[in-house]
């Protein structure tokens, strides 16, 4: 079995993810002033990395809510996916959002 050559293929692009002021706190309520308490809920489990499914387990919703509830997330983030909303949390202050 051959190894896959990686010559001649380019890196990814590093993505930046902009933190809009009002999550961040710098101009507007922090994370937990815009979070409801169940998308603080959601959004801690998201950070320990677990699914959709697992987040309902743990929560006892639907894995749809979660989805819903991730979708809310997001927006309020102003990020479009899971791994630049845990990097937008990470960024303004670690997993915590109590």
């Amino acid at each position: 079995m051959q190894t896959p050559s990686l010559e001649g293929r380019t890196a990814p692009q590093a993505r930046t993810v902009v933190v809009p002021d009002s999550a961040r706190g710098l101009a507007g309520p922090r994370l937990p002033d815009v979070l409801t308490a169940q998308e603080r809920n959601v959004t801690k489990l998201l950070c320990e990395g677990m699914t959709a499914v697992a987040i309902g387990h743990r929560l006892v919703i639907s894995p749809r809510t979660v989805e819903k509830h991730l979708e809310n997330i997001y927006a309020k983030l102003g990020v479009c996916d899971r791994l630049s909303a845990v990097l937008c949390i990470h960024e303004m202050g670690g997993a915590s959002v109590r």
